[in-house]
């Protein structure tokens, strides 16, 4: 059963540095979506590119490139964890 998540936003920092709008921030991810759609991006990777497949992305085997469509980046993103907890076991993996 799918977790409906909220949408992602931005880490909210206490200091707050404005180096590009909200316009920009939204005309760079939706370029970025573009980017996705129509260009692709080259996974040279046999199981990457079938796993990707099997979720309907657009797959060419031959130059190992992958189009994704919007609504799967943004469902997949909207799968994610909101929050990361790092270094919280790397004892386990032999780090101090």
């Amino acid at each position: 059963m799918p977790v409906e998540r909220p949408a992602i936003e931005p880490i909210r920092a206490t200091f707050r540095a404005d180096c590009i709008a909200e316009k920009q921030l939204d005309e760079l991810q939706e370029a970025t979506l573009i980017v996705l759609e129509e260009v692709g991006v080259k996974f040279p990777s046999e199981k990457a590119l079938a796993i990707f497949a099997d979720h309907g992305a657009q797959v060419d085997h031959e130059t190992q490139v992958v189009k994704l469509p919007r609504d799967m980046v943004k469902k997949a993103l909207a799968s994610v964890p909101r929050y990361f907890q790092v270094g919280a076991r790397l004892h386990e993996y032999g780090f101090q």
